[in-house]
């Protein structure tokens, strides 16, 4: 692990408050998928290490093992569970690039969520950083921000 994914994680475990509202429409569903799922810490930290290139960005996970979101203006646009599954909202045009390269759409989380498979032997590795940074981008633009 990192200094930095180390220094997240001590905040993420002293901070209880949610920095998403899980009732809004926008995170409901997202919200009612990984609210009782776990997350491994290689997922977690290649997540964590996605997040660096973008700016107002709230990494949570509600105690140690839990899921993991990352969130900017309270929705969510990424998150990390199990031992294999990083997920990013993505606009049209980078949804449909994503799946070309190797992505999955991951519907049960709603029609702009993208599921990735980060430990997969038989593909090339996965630019989380790129991901990331288009589905912060995508949300920034969406709430008039970008």
């Amino acid at each position: 692990r990192t200094e930095w994914s180390e220094k997240l994680k001590t905040e993420m475990e002293t901070s209880k408050k949610f920095p998403f509202e899980p009732t809004l429409d926008v995170n409901r569903k997202v919200f009612d998928y990984i609210k009782n799922l776990h997350c491994h810490s290689d997922i977690a930290d290649l997540l964590i290490q996605a997040m660096k290139p973008c700016g107002d960005v709230q990494i949570f996970s509600p105690d140690s093992y839990r899921y993991l979101t990352a969130s900017t203006q309270g929705i969510i646009f990424g998150f990390a569970t199990g031992m294999d599954t990083i997920a990013f909202r993505l606009n049209e045009k980078m949804k449909a690039i994503a799946i070309e390269t190797g992505g999955k759409t991951f519907s049960e989380c709603g029609e702009d969520w993208v599921r990735f498979l980060p430990f997969r032997a038989d593909r090339p590795k996965i630019d989380f950083e790129f991901w990331a940074l288009k589905a912060y981008v995508n949300i920034r633009e969406s709430v008039g921000l970008a």
